[in-house]
């Protein structure tokens, strides 16, 4: 009886080892017949992606010092985490470079610098939410981490977020199913942990923190926009049915007559990056135009294919009260669509080559290649455009993209 009590355990923990290391970090398909590098050919992803930033940011505000920077997601971009350091180690076995390098949980100030503000995916309404201001969430996790580099210098290593155990039990199904549960906990813990070291260093920066959340009704929608105004943090709050393809109903939270001098001063804002359920560009603009948000951060084409002009753009700048207002184009710098203006007859996946894979999730979309010489190209002419009809800044959408290519690419062979 206890040799089979054995082998079922055995079995079980071979099925759980299994099961952690299959489940994936991101929902997106691996291209078809791929064959991951050797993790010293592998490239540091985050970095092209942050020199991409930072390289169209710089030329931005050298043409216009006050044109806003946002970026969406990414907080991965903005501190050093164990990623880029495990990679460091890789390229330099031998440490002849270690004393140059900058010590994980650095923040990188160069990219900091020129950003104005990060845009987060549910904060507030989603299974990631703090659940606790956001102060305390930073001030926690500062807390634990001086725990664990005391137990570090005394020899005890300790995973930087809690690891659950137990239950156990002897029905492998039941096992399976705790571990999936115990992977997505860890998963969880971890999201918040890196979102935590991002808000910490852009605080200290004097950046903005704005945040879209997707709640499931009216009730979580009011009290996420309650703790967000806690936590300084500019909210967008919508239901589940809503997305950010319609107007919202009722006034902005926060509705104030104050004209908007800098990004620092924004109460609330509008996300509309789609304007398809509008039957022409006029109604659209119009429909905008009448809001009262303090920024819009709009598609600068209706439907993916005509362009907004200067003058439509400049009619966007006052509210439907008369004071004036940014106004910012989104511009997905991680995907590219077949419905954009900028699309080519023949294009598909690897043709041109920074089309690198389509995107499972959203057929017609396809994941990019943002250190390809030729997007980068088109990145920039796209942001010329933006600035010469007459945006107020420009937010990076579609830039975590690099943590794809990081599962498509471990560092661990």
């Amino acid at each position: 009886m206890m040799c089979s009590r054995n082998r079922l355990t055995g079995r079980l923990a071979t099925l759980l080892v299994l099961l952690l290391a299959a489940l994936p970090a991101r929902a997106m398909d691996k291209p078809r017949d791929w064959v991951p590098p050797a993790p010293e050919s592998v490239p540091n992803h985050r970095e092209l992606w942050r020199k991409v930033v930072i390289g169209l940011a710089e030329y931005a505000k050298t043409r216009r010092p006050d044109f806003i920077v946002l970026v969406r997601n990414g907080v991965e971009l903005a501190v050093k985490g164990e990623r880029e350091a495990r990679w460091e180690d890789i390229q330099d076995p031998a440490g002849s470079t270690f004393e140059k390098r900058l010590p994980l949980g650095a923040v990188f100030r160069p990219y900091l610098k020129v950003i104005d503000g990060m845009v987060v995916d549910g904060l507030y309404c989603s299974d990631d939410a703090f659940g606790k201001p956001l102060a305390e969430a930073i001030k926690d996790r500062r807390e634990l981490d001086a725990i664990i580099a005391r137990e570090k210098a005394r020899g005890i290593q300790r995973p930087p977020v809690p690891q659950p155990v137990g239950p156990f039990s002897i029905d492998p199904a039941v096992e399976l199913a705790r571990a999936a549960e115990v992977r997505r906990q860890i998963e969880r813990a971890e999201r918040q942990r890196r979102q935590v070291y991002a808000f910490d260093a852009l605080r200290a920066a004097g950046r903005s923190l704005f945040a879209i959340e997707s709640c499931r009704d009216q009730k979580a929608a009011g009290a996420a926009y309650k703790d967000a105004a806690r936590d300084r943090v500019v909210a967008f709050a919508t239901t589940q049915e809503a997305g950010l393809d319609r107007l919202p109903p009722g006034r902005p939270w926060g509705e104030n007559a104050d004209p908007v001098v800098s990004v620092g001063t924004v109460r609330n804002w509008l996300p509309m990056l789609k304007g398809d359920r509008f039957g022409s560009k006029g109604e659209w603009v119009i429909a905008l135009s009448k809001q009262n948000h303090d920024m819009l951060v709009i598609d600068p084409t209706w439907r993916g294919a005509e362009p907004l002009t200067k003058e439509e753009v400049l009619r966007l700048k006052y509210k439907n009260l008369g004071a004036p207002r940014p106004v910012v184009a989104a511009l997905s710098l991680g995907k590219a669509a077949d419905t954009r203006w900028y699309w080519q007859k023949g294009w598909e996946a690897g043709n041109p080559p920074f089309l690198f894979a389509p995107d499972s999730d959203q057929p017609g979309r396809f994941i990019t290649d943002v250190d390809d010489p030729k997007w980068k190209e088109a990145l920039g002419k796209f942001l010329i455009w933006i600035m010469d009809l007459g945006f107020d800044g420009v937010m990076f959408d579609d830039l975590d993209t690099y943590l794809w290519f990081e599962e498509l690419m471990p560092l661990d062979g």
